[in-house]
Order: C-alpha cells, then structure tokens, then sequence
C-alpha cells in the first residue's frame, strides 16, 4: 500500500495547500480519504477519478468535505462516468442533495454514486481494501479509521480529541496518518506531542502528523529515540510497511 498527501491544510486551502485529502492505494485500488476544500484538482493530478474504489469522508466540516460537489460536477459532466461508492457520516448526501439542487426532497446523490453511511464499528470492503471506522471525539460527528489490506495495516485519525478508539485504531499500525491540529491541549483536536504519544502508546510503526495550521508553540521535531515522523504536506508519498 502506498500513502499519498494531496492536501493537509486547515481550516481552509491555501495557494498550492489543499485541506485534507490522502489517497491510499496498490496495484488493484485507490480510495480516497476526505476529500477537503482544494483537493479535487490536487486528484486529477493524480488520479482519472474513474480509477478510484471509493471514497470515505470522516466528518462534514468544510476542510474534509467541501470538494464532493466538484466530483459530483465531474460526474455530472463526464460521459460514462463511475458511479464512485461514497462512505461518510449519516446525512452527507442530504446535504449533498441540497447543494447540488437547491430542492429540498432531491436525490440528485443517488443518481451520481453509490451511497454508504458510515457508523461506530462498522467494517465494510473498498475495493480489495478492508475498512474499519470507529467514531472519534470531536465537534460533530466524526470518524477515525483502519485499513489493511494482506498483511498491512494503516490507521487515520480523522479529526479528534484523546479517545480510546483512536488507539484501538492505531494498534500496531504499519502507518498512522494522525491530525495534531491544536497548539495546546484541546477537547475536539490533538497536539503533535498527543499524537506522538498515542502512536507509541498504540505501538504503531510510524507516523505522519497532518492537518497543523502552523507550527505549533513547543513543537518539537524529531523526537529523540523516536519512531519515524514525518510532517504531512502535498505531494508526499510513503509506501506503508517500510
């Protein structure tokens, strides 16, 4: 499996800074993970969005949500077009609907792909990857999630505060992509050195810190004796397991 940053920016895009957006794939799939304000152009560089297994949304705020309607507009505007199955928090496409219609009672979303909700535990399949979503800690409805796939595992924390699932999520982990969005401690967000501390708390291999508006007061980087960490930013790539 091999890790790609399209975006990792917060709380909104910045020139050539998409939010977030990670693509995750192999030979056989692609899925992408949120899909932020910036990311879909940051895809097409990447990826014929035809290619893709899928998508999971971790929560509906702007920076991981915000750039469905420009794939639903590819969608809409591309002959032959896949029908993308799409996995977010109940209610993504009622607002989807709206959006994209301005009616009430539209069901444009179901025409243009595949729906799924996603909740607390739930396991399901993207392609040849296994996903398992556990709710997280944060502001509204949120979820982290685990992939793997053979012998591989990577773990995505989507947006949250300290929360047991988050190290249930990241046990052992090949790679733990993990948000460290707050500059001191925080109810709904994790410092870096939080983040830090659950990847070696979960025994995860190694860890990307993403989703960092600047860098915050006291961050320190690397830590001594530590497992490797890297700063998410656009562009980067890491194949999980080495």
């Amino acid at each position: 499996m091999k890790l790609t940053i399209l975006g990792s920016a917060t709380p909104f895009p910045r020139r050539d800074s998409p939010c977030s957006g990670y693509l995750l794939s192999d030979n056989e799939s692609t899925i992408l993970l949120d899909c932020g304000s910036g990311v879909f152009a940051a895809l097409l560089e990447c990826v014929d969005p035809n290619e893709l297994s899928g998508v999971w949304i971790s929560h509906l705020h702007p920076d991981h949500f915000a750039d469905l309607p420009a794939l639903a507009n590819w969608a809409m505007n591309t002959p032959n077009a896949k029908k993308i199955s799409i996995l977010g928090p109940e209610g993504w496409d009622l607002r989807m609907n709206y959006f994209l219609s301005g009616e009430a009672d539209s069901d444009v979303c179901s025409s243009l792909f595949t729906i799924g909700h996603i909740s607390d535990g739930q396991i399901t399949k993207l392609g040849g990857f296994n996903v398992h979503s556990r709710a997280v800690h944060h502001s509204v409805t949120a979820f982290g999630v685990r992939i793997t796939r053979a012998d591989k595992s990577f773990a995505y924390s989507g947006d949250t505060g300290p929360c047991d699932a988050l190290k249930d999520l990241a046990s052992e982990a090949d790679l733990f992509l993990c948000e460290a969005g707050a500059e001191s401690h925080s109810e709904y967000h994790l410092t870096p050195q939080q983040a830090y501390d659950t990847a070696i708390g979960a025994d995860a291999r190694a860890l990307i810190l993403t989703h960092i508006p600047g860098r915050p007061v006291g961050f320190q980087y690397p830590w001594p004796d530590s497992i490797p960490v890297r700063l998410a930013e656009p562009g980067l790539q890491q194949v999980i397991g080495e």
